[in-house]
């Protein structure tokens, strides 16, 4: 397997035009995403004809090749036989080549700063999560059972540190990828992360978020209220809205490393080489640290409210508001997976799940796997051709566990109509999830273990927190996940029914 992968590599490096030609190249779930100093020189028809590549995207200044799951083990093999593992310490030059290669734009920075940022992280937050959507399973099951909850067990406390720890110190994670991706030393991210996470700065964010005594307020009764109980030497030390503060939260570290960047490069283009090793790091931390609390914090943090707040208006305009809104969610789902677009809607979702414990922005897509699948057995069910049958087999299994890319490059977009109504399907689900006000509890992939995604798993001191707003929520126990498995019976049935009601085999 590994030679094969090599094999693959090499084939890529050099139809992409060779090594001189790749600035940069990252991966995400299915995709290696390259930025080529000339795209003139990649040879999609060769690349596309490779036995393992399923498609070649180009869309937000990006050269994407569609790989599916194997494309972690394919990316390693890429970066060995192009000598590409020093592509992240590009100089200016370099840089700046790769960022005029392709079509650019706000829409294409921004998907583009997502998917090299938070998709490395993405495998982690998903599948700690599902870890704990199966503790909370467990304990639901117990108490049912019992009558007792296992949350006091030692098992149950050792699994549950492993599955919310990597979400609750995000900010360190998110501060090592951001650091790689400015060119800066990660270390340095990861510290301005583990700042923003400090106890006594959660501490500070959950007494402003409760009201205690002395807390001060900005902006009251409007969008942009702020409040802080301390100041720095006279300026107000504001805290985000929210009981955890800065924990969980990815845009403020984001903008922080990014921000810090440039007072790294200022500082190690300034001061003595004799003394940058300990130098330059304190003087960013100071200057990249202080800025973070003062300014790029509670900015970045009000501006992320008031997007999940106009997503949250949206969704709660009765029966339109989300019925509507999930529906066009779950038709348009996976032309925005086509061309990498549904990345920009990553940020909502992470957004609401750090500040409310539980998002309602994007429940509306998870059909859509299932209705992509179903569409596939029917293909699998009524075609003769057996290299046909053999792709969509191997598509049906890998969509079962939430990866669609071969299912869609495979099978269904070449046939154009199975797509067509597997879009369609999506949207009735949508707008089952939209009607039924579904929630999700963690991330989540959208296969099989995506279920334990609606099962939920905030504690009782994160449902408190919300206690008297708009956005409490109840304990919903396992209610949302029997309505995500309602929907995927919806997606499913609409998806096989109208495929084999409508498509008929070429030979036929």
């Amino acid at each position: 397997m590994a030679d094969k992968n090599i094999e693959l590599a090499r084939k890529i490096v050099d139809l992409v035009g060779g090594p001189q030609n790749i600035a940069t190249v990252t991966h995400c779930v299915t995709r290696l995403r390259f930025k080529l100093y000339d795209e003139s020189y990649a040879n999609d028809a060769e690349i596309e004809a490779l036995d393992d590549v399923l498609q070649v995207v180009k869309a937000n200044g990006q050269y994407q090749v569609v790989i599916g799951p194997e494309v972690i083990d394919v990316f390693d093999a890429v970066q060995k036989v192009g000598s590409l593992w020093d592509k992240d310490t590009l100089d200016e030059t370099q840089t700046k080549a790769a960022e005029g290669s392709g079509p650019k734009g706000i829409s294409g920075i921004l998907i583009d700063l997502i998917s090299s940022i938070v998709a490395p992280c993405l495998g982690c937050i998903a599948s700690t999560g599902m870890i704990k959507g199966l503790l909370a399973l467990w304990d639901f099951i117990a108490l049912q059972l019992t009558g007792a909850h296992v949350t006091g067990t030692g098992a149950y406390m050792a699994l549950y540190a492993i599955a919310d720890g990597f979400w609750r110190f995000l900010p360190i994670m998110l501060g090592i990828t951001s650091a790689r991706r400015f060119k800066m030393n990660d270390l340095i991210g990861a510290a301005i992360g583990a700042a923003m996470c400090y106890p006594s700065i959660t501490q500070l964010a959950a007494d402003t978020f409760a009201g205690a005594e002395g807390v001060h307020y900005l902006f009251k009764g409007t969008l942009l209220e702020m409040a802080y109980g301390t100041t720095f030497f006279g300026i107000p030390l504001i805290t985000p809205a929210s009981s955890g503060g800065y924990t969980s939260t990815f845009v403020p570290v984001i903008v922080a490393v990014w921000f810090s960047s440039y007072v790294f490069k200022w500082a190690n283009d300034r001061f003595p080489a004799t003394v940058k090793l300990f130098l330059v790091p304190m003087f960013t931390l100071t200057v990249g640290g202080v800025a973070t609390f003062l300014f790029i914090g509670p900015v970045s943090s009000v501006i992320m409210n008031l997007i999940a707040a106009f997503f949250g208006l949206l969704m709660s305009i009765p029966v339109v508001g989300g019925t509507v809104a999930s529906a066009v969610l779950g038709a348009v789902w996976q032309v925005l997976v086509i061309f990498g677009f549904h990345w920009a809607l990553v940020p909502v979702k992470l957004q609401n799940m750090g500040t409310y414990f539980y998002d309602y922005a994007l429940p509306g897509q998870y059909g859509c796997t299932w209705a992509q699948i179903a569409c596939v057995l029917v293909v699998i069910l009524k075609t003769h051709d057996e290299t046909l049958k053999k792709n969509g087999i191997a598509a049906f299994i890998t969509g079962l566990f939430g990866t669609t890319e071969p299912a869609i490059y495979g099978v269904t977009l070449p046939l154009r109509l199975p797509f067509v109504i597997s879009c369609i399907a999506g949207a009735v689900s949508g707008a089952f999830y939209g009607l039924m006000g579904t929630r999700s509890f963690i991330m989540g992939y959208s296969g099989l273990l995506g279920l334990t995604a609606y099962i939920d798993v905030r504690t009782p001191e994160q449902i408190e927190a919300w206690a008297g707003t708009a956005y409490y929520l109840p304990d919903q126990g396992i209610y949302h996940m029997v309505v995500a498995a309602a929907g995927v019976v919806i997606a499913f049935a609409v998806g096989f029914v109208l495929t084999w009601l409508f498509w008929r085999p070429k030979e036929e």
